[in-house]
């Protein structure tokens, strides 16, 4: 473990175990801890009142720091990502309450390298690809980072909370 925490819970821990799950071709998993992460940065992010995220949060968090390849037929909505969560969370599913009611587009996953949207064909579906998608992701992180050493309120909601993330720590700690 560095001196750095945020290396350590949310690069090395959180980011370290998606990356293992696309290289071994975990396809589902780094889905799942994709869609989870982004609920714990929506958490670490929250106001310091609050004690639980809330489905604002989780949006804001996506339309602020995530972002794709400007070629990339599908620009990134909080509300989609959420209903994904919501999807995969609830039912191992693409659909949720959300998409169903029409709310929001729903995704289906692939493993090649861009995003596959086709409003002709169908306007509410998106293919998403998982190793873009997770790339986006780290770099969504990234510039979560940069904010959290650049603003003392950040910083702080953040250190209020990261001590409560999940993870693995050596056993000779």
């Amino acid at each position: 473990m560095s001196n750095n925490i945020y290396q350590d819970i949310i690069v090395d821990s959180i980011c370290g175990d998606i990356k293992k799950s696309v290289d071994n071709r975990l396809f589902a998993g780094s889905v799942i801890l994709t869609l989870s992460a982004i609920d714990a940065m929506a958490f670490l992010g929250m106001p310091i009142s609050e004690t639980e995220t809330k489905r604002d949060y989780y949006v804001e968090w996506v339309n602020k720091y995530m972002k794709t390849a400007n070629n990339q037929p599908y620009q990134y909505q909080g509300i989609d990502f959420y209903g994904a969560r919501c999807g995969i969370v609830h039912r191992y599913g693409v659909q949720s309450r959300l998409s169903e009611q029409g709310l929001c587009k729903y995704f289906s996953y692939h493993n090649g390298s861009e995003h596959i949207y086709k409003p002709d064909v169908d306007s509410n579906l998106i293919l998403i690809s998982i190793p873009r998608f997770t790339q986006d992701f780290f770099r969504a992180v990234q510039e979560f980072i940069k904010d959290i050493q650049l603003s003392d309120d950040l910083r702080d909601r953040v250190n209020s909370r990261i001590e409560s993330l999940f993870r693995v720590v050596p056993a000779n700690f």
